[in-house]
């Protein structure tokens, strides 16, 4: 039945998500996440997982620019930077990515095809449009600041670069779940049709479901603000 359908989806999810979401939390409380070490992207369709003779990825220097040394794409409790207007594909299975910088690039967008945790997102101007493909998902949990010594700071729990969200599918998923707890605030719209579940205090700024409505959004034990003009979900 749909229910029966709906139910063992979630359930699917909230396993494939507890192990990332724990581990998220585990690396930060212990302080491995503190100050990370960080890589810039060199080419369009880079991925996390290209190793550096692929040359899509260089180290930083302190001023946020590349060093001209290739290396491998980001790995886990690393920063990353925009290079250029750039698309990124995020196809290594359960990656902590510390924060990630948009600069002053106008990205192309960030694929999210393995399920994958960000702790903050942030800007020198323009958002970072995110798609997250079928059945896999993206945790946005506030891990600790970025040191200026990758180019750019990264306050814990800031996803002021974070742009437009589309879920491709209804069982895509949006988790919203601070270490800290800290309110969460997005900005962007969100749209596709996926889980969005929120774990702390959040507030989503956005329109939400306006083309495909939101499959579900679930609130727990925490509170959900919804600012957007227009909020569509099957169910609530």
């Amino acid at each position: 039945s749909p229910k029966l359908f709906q139910k063992a989806i979630q359930q699917g999810l909230k396993a494939a998500l507890f192990t990332t979401s724990t581990a998220a939390i585990m690396l930060s409380s212990s302080g491995a996440l503190g100050v990370a070490a960080g890589v810039v992207s060199n080419n369009n369709n880079a991925a996390f997982s290209d190793l550096a003779a692929a040359n899509n990825w260089n180290d930083i220097t302190a001023e946020g620019i590349a060093n001209g040394t290739p290396v491998d794409g980001p790995q886990n409790g690393m920063a990353f930077t925009y290079g250029g207007d750039h698309t990124i594909t995020a196809d290594e299975a359960g990656r902590i990515i510390t924060a990630i910088n948009v600069a002053g690039t106008t990205p192309v967008g960030l694929n999210i095809t393995q399920n994958t945790v960000v702790g903050s997102i942030v800007t020198g101007g323009n958002l970072l449009p995110v798609t997250i493909t079928a059945g896999k998902s993206l945790t946005l949990n506030g891990t600790n600041a970025v040191a200026a010594n990758h180019g750019f700071d990264a306050p814990a729990d800031n996803y002021t670069g974070l742009g437009n969200i589309t879920l491709e599918g209804e069982n895509a998923a949006l988790i919203i779940q601070s270490v800290t707890p800290a309110k969460i605030t997005l900005a962007g719209n969100i749209d596709g049709g996926g889980i969005i579940t929120v774990s702390t205090d959040a507030a989503i700024n956005g329109t939400i479901g306006n083309v495909n409505p939101a499959a579900q959004i679930s609130v727990e034990a925490s509170t959900l603000s919804l600012g957007g003009a227009v909020i569509k979900a099957t169910t609530t």
